[in-house]
């Protein structure tokens, strides 16, 4: 496949998603493979896989894509990429191309990956395993990735943490009801019960050794309960842990966990008791499987075919059926302190009516509701949550119990501040006989940072929305000033051309006049050109500043007296307003003239004939901790800005809309006259009335000698 770098926007976007899918799984095997499809489109990947964290082994749990055939494997840690330098240092972990890498070690059955990258699921102060992503190509994941890839293991660890703890205290309430699952019996002896099958596979599949190991009731271990062979007496001793390196056979995770590092590996145990050629099958009740049927060693040599299997799998059937008639027959047990259990959880936990009400709730549930050390048994989830969100999950726990399946509803509680939180009810089927009713769990976290998160992918999105049309803006606009610059670049170009043809045929008296033409023209491109260049500089930060101590009154004189003669052309009355002496400023003088050239050739374009332009001048009073300011306006009794384009008319390429006929210019004066006064820490404002004229005023802090001289230090 083809790899190409991805937006950060839209990868920020897709962890958002990611979490929000994983989040909304059901159960923990659910969330583990909603987890990596999420994550394979996360990044450019051609697998992914979660595993869980047993010792110093990884369990794959889940898989997705060419990581397939991982699928249920339990591997030690090292032989997983580089997962120990994850596992140990608790960040992610990237190889970018496993041909360099020397310690390297290909999984059997995976296809050839070249990029590899493993993170970390961590949850509070627990490692619970390794999520990973691979690549058929080196080089697929870059920086981004990798942050991206760690955040997404950080939100989703302990969304994960919590559905299997979740699914452990249901386990637990289904064990409560059913006490004699997987449980020897104490009035019939499996050992006894199961021997003739033992006999029977050993005979069928002419083996030197068969055997049969369940799950001992006390530990996470299986024991073995019935042999024959020479071995015998030692295999009757002999327990085994449920590794996987006997046929493939494991112990589920849930029990697993307790001791799988503990002792020998299953295989380490045969191969001390001579066995190395074994067939395996595992014993069922209920779909769960309780044990395994096995036989050692053919007769004859080699491995067992598959004659073999077909006798062993009728003999695994006969077994199973045995042991589940023997656990059916099992006394009952002790009553499951459920309560106990409840109580010690990090979760919050409930025990409800159908109908909403409180049988039991641990402590954590109090906090969550806000009600610490105060009892809510007996208490409605309509009075306990926000609004009508009660009733929204007492509906709920209607259809669990109609249905039998989970179900989860997010809902508000009210905090003692005043604000909400929101909680998510996980509602589970299994019932537990309490006051002479049947009653249902719920399992309570609190989201609320989980709906701030959507609230901010929401407004990310609505910001790259914004964006997406600002940009859309823009390029119209940029298209205008390229049609506007178009035509204002060969407007003063053809008059060059014009004039300069006539220069060289025309009347010889007229030669003076058709130069001064051909400077005005070539004046007019240099103005615009640098206008560009100016814009440009400022965008760069390259635009250079000369501050020096000016006359305003002075510069003021010079400009107008250049546009007194097109004034006069134009039939505009061009006045001084300027009375008395001015303060000096302290401004880049060609900028100022630039500013101030910018404002009185605009104020023209835009004053019909018989109208008036006019510069004033004046110091403004200021704060007694300031030095003052001093304000040069510009005005005009022409056309006005229409009141919703005033905000705009300093934005680079605009044109306002009550142009003159005739009236051409590149909408870029005005946004120079703006970064400027920014560069020399002043502003200008527009006040302005349609039909009746617009004043521009350009306002300079005013400084005493002595702060110049500070500056000039600095």
């Amino acid at each position: 496949m083809s790899y190409q770098e991805t937006d950060s926007s839209e990868l920020n976007s897709r962890l958002l998603g990611v979490v929000y899918q994983v989040n909304a799984a059901t159960g923990f095997q659910e969330a583990l493979r909603v987890l990596v499809e999420q994550a394979a489109a996360l990044l450019p990947c051609d697998g992914t896989a979660a595993m869980w964290l047993a010792g110093d082994h990884l369990e794959v749990l889940a898989v997705h894509g060419t990581t397939a055939p991982l699928q249920g494997l339990t591997l030690p840690a090292g032989q997983i990429g580089n997962s120990r330098a994850a596992l140990d240092s608790g960040r992610p972990a990237l190889v970018d191309d496993t041909s360099l890498d020397p310690a390297w070690q290909e999984v059997p059955g995976e296809e050839k990956v070249r990029t590899w990258l493993g993170v970390p699921l961590i949850a509070g102060e627990w490692t619970l395993g390794l999520l990973e992503w691979t690549a058929l190509e080196p080089g697929a994941f870059h920086a981004e990735h990798t942050h991206l890839a760690a955040e997404a293991a950080r939100h989703a660890a302990p969304i994960l943490y919590r559905a299997q703890l979740l699914d452990d205290a249901c386990r637990r309430v289904r064990e409560h009801e059913a006490p004699h699952a997987r449980a020897a019996s104490a009035s019939l002896d499996p050992g006894a019960e199961l021997q003739p099958v033992v006999r029977e596979a050993s005979d069928f599949a002419e083996a030197r050794h068969a055997f049969v190991f369940l799950l001992a009731e006390s530990s996470s271990r299986l024991q073995c309960v019935a042999a024959t062979g020479e071995q015998r007496e030692q295999l009757l001793k002999a327990s085994l842990r449920g590794d996987g390196t006997l046929g493939g056979w494991r112990v589920p995770i849930a029990r697993a966990s307790e001791g799988l590092n503990a002792g020998k590996t299953d295989r380490e145990v045969m191969l001390g008791l001579g066995i190395e050629h074994t067939l395996i099958l595992p014993l069922r009740v209920s779909g769960e499987q309780v044990g395994m049927l096995g036989v050692g060693e053919h007769r004859r040599g080699g491995s067992f075919g598959r004659d073999a299997m077909r006798l062993m799998t009728h003999l695994a059937s006969q077994a199973s059926l045995i042991v589940e008639r023997i656990y059916q027959q099992r006394p009952p047990s002790e009553p499951y302190d459920y309560e106990t259990v409840f109580r010690a959880s990090p979760l919050g936990i409930a025990v409800l009516s159908v109908t909403g009400d409180v049988l039991f709730c641990n402590p954590v549930l109090e906090g969550l509701l806000s009600r610490a050390n105060r009892s809510l048994v007996g208490r409605n989830l309509a009075d306990l949550l926000a609004g009508g969100d009660g009733q929204h999950v007492v509906r709920a726990l209607e259809e669990v119990a109609i249905s039998g399946s989970r179900r989860q509803v997010d809902a508000r509680a009210r905090s003692e501040q005043g604000d909400h939180r929101y909680l998510r009810f996980s509602l589970s089927p299994a019932s537990i006989a309490r006051g002479g009713g049947d009653s249902l769990v719920a399992i309570v976290e609190d989201v609320t940072p989980l709906k701030i998160l959507e609230r901010e992918r929401v407004e990310h999105l609505r910001q790259l929305r914004e964006k997406h049309a600002q940009l859309q803006d823009l390029d119209q606009l940029k298209s205008r000033f390229v049609s506007n610059v178009s035509h204002e670049l060969r407007t003063p170009l053809a008059v060059i051309k014009l004039y300069a043809t006539l220069a060289r045929k025309g009347r010889p008296e007229k030669q003076q006049h058709y130069l001064q033409t051909i400077e005005q023209e070539t004046h007019r491109l240099e103005t615009m050109v640098e206008n560009i260049l100016d814009l440009t500089r400022m965008d760069r930060h390259a635009l250079r500043v000369n501050p020096e101590l000016v006359e305003p009154e002075e510069i003021i004189g010079q400009i107008l007296q250049v546009y007194q003669e097109t004034a006069q052309k134009r039939a505009i009355e061009l006045r001084n307003h300027v009375r008395g002496p001015l303060p000096s400023i302290w401004a880049d003088k060609n900028h100022l003239i630039q500013m101030l050239t910018n404002l009185v050739d605009n104020a023209l374009k835009y004053t019909p004939r018989g109208g008036q332009v006019w510069v004033a001048a004046r110091e403004l009073d200021s704060d007694p901790a300031g030095a003052g300011t001093l304000e040069i306006a510009v005005g005009d009794t022409g056309v006005g800005i229409p009141q919703e384009e005033q905000q705009q008319v300093f934005e680079r390429f605009y044109r306002g809309s009550n142009n003159a006929p005739g009236t051409t210019g590149t909408g870029l004066g005005l946004a120079i006259v703006r970064e400027l006064m920014v560069q020399h820490g002043g502003s200008v404002t527009l006040k302005s009335r349609e039909g009746e004229g617009s004043i521009f005023a350009l306002e300079f802090p005013l400084y005493d000698g002595q702060e110049l001289e500070e500056e000039d230090e600095d």
